[in-house]
């Protein structure tokens, strides 16, 4: 019975494009919206920029025209909050170990740097051994089980384990991995650490051990310091700390042959610090709008979310030689605001509405690190516990039609992520029933974490839905701008979130947060990868995911990599790589996982309909 009325309402929301008989008012709503957020006056919305400002006063005159109510105790529509910029390194700076009436003071770059994401001040602390920092579902691994680091500082080596079945899940990229700095650094926040010594491991470490750039994690913040300490000290520390006078070497072998962590508290010692450093902080707001509930269900709410900043002129994020030019950010994400903006009309017009509250969310600072939804999680205005759902729209402005089964010659459809299906019961099949009346070529990814603001309430166990249309070439670039942005594919995306938003703030089933594993992968990031870590790569973004024939459309060209080198453009058809035949990403992947690093191999793109000839050495 519940598909069935999944359907229905379904093919209400997709009656007026099927129809065809007259102009859809919502595309005008969105496209007036998206035109003006992602539009000169609004100087791409970065946290640097008046632009955001004008932006959020935007968000919030909507919201009270369509008759949202504040959140807040103030009456505004805002929850202000601080976004904390890049560091700088002044002086004094200072590490000191301290045992007993002995006193060590270590040499500023000769033992030791500050790193510009440490927080100004000075500290004493007790002293703990965390390994490489890594806490890991898959595999099972914790370099902090078994021990307290709250409160003390942490030494941690940089880089992973080593042993062989490590390498898939410790070689992911991007925010799935845990090697970065900056993720180790987030792990150490998360078990209440009070400062960090990152120390090289072997490999990193090389021959002379050389200290890190003091900037190296300076996009990072930590209310703490953070330093970088050479091996030699690190190894004196924990052989004259430890009973059993252990060598840090030992440790990395004990953690590569047992493949279990090696932690340890360093007793009857203290870590004293002092760190200089000035950090531009941003002022920025989350825009907050209610919709009251009504009935059994009114004290509960339900989520609709999406982040309106954006990257103003280069902030941090924006790819290289893009610095002083707007960056508009039409699909990321004015595409998912000017959604939500569509769906506070709809609901706000709604006449004794039922069921649960509906809290309408425009997030500032995610490009920065999620820190708007962070800030809704750490005070919101509604309990947590009793907030039942979550949907984020984040990039859903570029919906394009794939091929949705290879190969067959049928007729392409068109392409929608989602993520977050396993998060609670029931709803991937509730997604795949939706989707029969909506038709989509869908990609669901079961986890709820990931880089978009949903994960912020994952992590509070609130089950997840996010929606996405894929990456592109124009992503963190000036040229991600509104002409660009398929409006019709918009709504349609809107009206698919929409079913839920209807479902969970009225079913009274159950909602229970599930731990599901996954969910910040992008199937549509077509960037060769392998399971032992990065492959031999050329520096291309392949444009025409899900195509079986034709090649691979460069859809970007990374600069200063192999293919720029070669002299590979963008919009060229790679067909041809070492003499194989290229016809689709698949085939290209195969085609460069047999490529050596460092080797040079020939590869034929068609120009202009012209095959030109070039040579690309690929690296790691």
């Amino acid at each position: 019975m519940r598909s069935r009325v999944l359907v229905l309402l379904a093919a209400a929301f997709l009656g007026s494009i099927a129809s065809g008989a007259e102009p859809d008012p919502a595309l005008e709503r969105i496209r007036k919206d998206l035109d003006y957020l992602a539009g000169e006056e609004c100087e791409g919305r970065g946290l640097k920029t008046k632009g955001i400002l004008k932006a959020g006063d935007y968000i919030a005159t909507a919201f009270k025209d369509a008759g949202l109510k504040s959140a807040f105790k103030d009456g505004t529509y805002f929850q202000p909050f601080v976004v904390p910029g890049r560091g700088k390194l002044g002086t004094p700076n200072a590490l000191t170990l301290k045992a007993g009436e002995l006193a060590v003071e270590l040499k500023i770059k000769d033992e030791f740097v500050a790193t510009a994401a440490s927080g100004a001040g000075k500290k004493s602390t007790g002293l703990v051994f965390v390994g490489y920092g890594i806490t890991s579902a898959e595999p099972k691994y914790d370099d902090y089980a078994g021990v307290d680091a709250k409160g003390k500082t942490v030494i941690i080596l940089r880089g992973t384990p080593k042993p062989d079945h490590f390498k898939p899940a410790f070689a992911k990229d991007g925010d799935e991995s845990p090697a970065p700095l900056t993720s180790k650094i987030q792990n150490a926040i998360t078990h209440g650490a009070a400062g960090i010594v990152f120390v090289s491991d072997r490999v990193s470490a090389g021959k002379n051990d050389p200290l890190m750039e003091a900037d190296r994690t300076a996009g990072s913040y930590f209310d703490g310091p953070v330093f970088h300490v050479k091996r030699a000290v690190i190894e004196e520390w924990i052989t004259s700390l430890t009973p059993k006078k252990e060598t840090l070497a030992g440790i990395e072998d004990a953690i590569d042959q047992d493949a279990k962590p090696h932690s340890l508290e360093l007793k009857n010692v203290k870590v004293e610090t002092e760190v200089t450093v000035t950090r531009e902080l941003y002022k920025t707001r989350n825009v907050v709008g209610v919709l009251d509930g009504a009935g059994p269900l009114a004290n509960e709410t339900v989520v609709l979310g999406a982040h309106y900043d954006h990257l103003g002129a280069g902030e941090s994020g924006s790819f290289p030689n893009n610095a002083g030019k707007t960056h508009f950010g039409a699909d990321d994400n004015g595409s998912g605001t000017s959604g939500l903006l569509e769906l506070v009309r709809r609901y706000a017009k709604v006449k004794n509405r039922q069921g649960r509250r509906i809290v309408f969310i425009a997030f500032s600072g995610e490009e920065q690190g999620l820190f708007g939804s962070i800030q809704y999680c750490k005070e919101p205005p509604f309990p947590l516990e009793t907030t039942k759902f979550m949907i984020n729209m984040d990039m859903i402005g570029r919906l394009v039609a794939v091929e949705a089964k290879k190969g067959d010659g049928g007729p392409k459809k068109d392409q929608l992520v989602v993520y977050g299906t396993g998060t609670t019961a029931g709803l991937d099949k509730l997604v795949d029933d939706t989707n029969k009346t909506f038709d989509f070529m869908m990609f669901k990814i079961p986890g709820g974490t990931g880089p978009s603001d949903h994960s912020s309430f994952y992590a509070k166990k609130i089950p997840v839905l996010f929606l996405f249309t894929g990456t592109h070439k124009d992503y963190h670039k000036p040229t991600d701008t509104p002409d660009k942005i398929n409006v019709a594919g918009l709504k349609k995306v809107a009206d698919f979130a929409q079913v839920f938003a209807d479902h969970y703030a009225t079913t009274t089933d159950a909602v229970a947060y599930l731990k599901t594993k996954g969910g910040g992968e992008d199937p549509t990031d077509t960037t060769p990868k392998s399971t032992g870590g990065r492959g031999p790569r050329i520096g291309i973004m392949p444009g025409n995911y899900g195509e079986v024939d034709g090649g691979v459309l460069v859809a970007g060209v990374t600069e200063g990599g192999p293919a720029e080198k070669a002299g590979i453009k963008e919009d060229d058809v790679i067909v041809t790589i070492a003499g194989l035949p290229v016809k689709n990403i698949e085939t290209y992947m195969a085609a460069m996982s047999g490529q050596k690093v460092g080797a040079e191999v020939e590869v034929i793109v068609l120009r202009k309909d012209k095959k030109v000839a070039v040579k690309v050495v690929p690296i790691k």
